[in-house]
């Protein structure tokens, strides 16, 4: 602690570096091992429980559906908790709850068990989401979209890596042990480094927000009362708006991620190694999408988050026609990139339109309502896939649901970001 003070307060010497980029780090590798490697394996999980169980595919993504339908619920709460309570200790709790649930995997045998597990692996992977989201986003301002981006690419790397990991895991040691020893990361690697690093706001070291000028307790104190009355913001046409979009985009994201090896290893015929390659591409280029995007979001404010809402239906569009390495390596470029926009939208809208003042609270909500589309996609595809035997109908509602998304944006007013421009000794 110690040497954090003196490396970068900035106090007895000069600061290496803004220590919200420490932030970013020690965020990044949470993400990785406590929301990333719990979501990106569950699509590799099917395969295996479907073979060994004989459980149908709208069985087997109960798990997925359970996962978000929980951090759906969760995600409220957890907003509120994180007020009172403080990130760290946020983190801490839900770094228990999923490292405990992962190595729970090991007595799944029954159908019922993978609602449970989803609802344990739920709670808390987006409690540490939340926490991520809230943490970088009080840090930042003027930058606020890049560094949401880099923090929260540890999904991305999550799902570029996982799959190489994972394969020889389960082959060697089924897949139940491949997911308890995944849990290992939790427990020696992201646990401890975060706790270490993390600091609830700048001016626990006497820092300011990274591109302001005034100290942040005095920003809370000069913004106008409107960013600090939660009840008129859930009634207000911006957060209505925002919902709309949000709900939709995850509908759309989660219900297409936990169908791309099935689709394209079964429907697409290509069997499963290249499924399991392309899934793999699809999070790396995500990388880069997370990144680029974040730095569009800066840019272009709600533009930049209309444009990433879009390419998510082109990326639909384009599952349609794939059939041989030409056509996979397009889906699985824009499909990559769109999905790259993901996850950093919600804190993003939330920072630029109400501000820092309750961010717990309205990125909380705000999860909470792109965890339900989360829920729901994954389910609702499965079953359109089990009675049709066809993704197509899936897809044309995935693309029509992107479009509305987009356009609810349209109505989404930066009113926080309006006012900093308007304060000149602030911005």
């Amino acid at each position: 602690m110690n040497l954090i003070q003196t490396y970068f307060s900035g106090n007895d010497r000069p600061a290496l570096f803004y220590y919200g980029w420490m932030i970013v780090v020690a965020s990044f590798i949470c993400h990785l091992f406590i929301f990333g490697v719990p979501t990106v394996m569950l699509p590799l999980l099917y395969g295996p429980m479907t073979e060994q169980f004989g459980w149908t595919r709208g069985d087997v993504v109960i798990l997925a559906s359970a996962k978000f339908t929980s951090g759906a619920v969760a995600a409220f709460f957890i907003g509120e908790f994180i007020q009172r309570f403080g990130v760290k200790l946020t983190a801490f709790l839900s770094s228990i709850i999923v490292g405990l649930t992962m190595i729970g995997f090991i007595f799944i045998s029954e159908l019922w068990h993978l609602t449970v597990i989803g609802v344990l692996l739920g709670i808390g992977s987006i409690s540490l989401v939340i926490c991520v989201k809230v943490i970088v986003s009080r840090w930042f301002e003027g930058r606020v979209g890049l560094a949401l981006g880099i923090a929260l690419i540890g999904g991305s790397t999550a799902g570029s890596l996982l799959t190489f990991v994972m394969e020889p895991l389960i082959i060697n040691y089924g897949w139940r042990a491949a997911v308890a020893i995944l849990s290992s990361g939790i427990w020696f690697i992201s646990l401890p480094l975060f706790l270490t690093i993390a600091r609830e706001h700048p001016e626990d070291m006497g820092l300011k927000t990274d591109s302001l000028k005034a100290d942040p307790a005095k920003i809370k104190i000069d913004m106008p009362a409107m960013f600090k009355d939660f009840a008129s913001i859930i009634k207000g046409k911006t957060f209505i708006a925002m919902a709309i979009g949000v709900f939709l985009i995850g509908f759309v994201d989660q219900g297409l991620l936990q169908h791309t090896v099935e689709y394209i290893d079964k429907e697409a015929g290509l069997g499963r190694d290249m499924a399991r390659y392309a899934f793999s591409l699809i999070f790396t280029i995500s990388i880069f999408g997370k990144v680029c995007f974040g730095w569009i979001f800066d840019k272009l404010a709600i533009k930049g988050v209309m444009i990433c809402y879009i390419a998510i239906g082109i990326g639909v569009l384009l599952a349609f026609p794939v059939g041989g390495f030409e056509t996979l390596l397009a889906f699985c470029v824009a499909r990559g990139l769109s999905h790259g926009g993901t996850i950093v939208d919600v804190p993003y809208l939330c920072r630029q339109a109400y501000g820092p003042a309750l961010l717990p609270r309205t990125i909380g909500t705000m999860t909470m309502i792109l965890s339900t589309g989360f829920a729901l996609g994954p389910y609702v595809i499965g079953r359109i896939y089990d009675s049709t035997g066809s993704y197509d109908n899936a897809f044309y509602l995935c693309i029509l649901m992107a479009i509305i998304a987009t356009i609810s944006l349209a109505f989404v007013r930066p009113a926080y970001r309006e006012w900093l421009k308007e304060q000149p000794d602030i911005a």
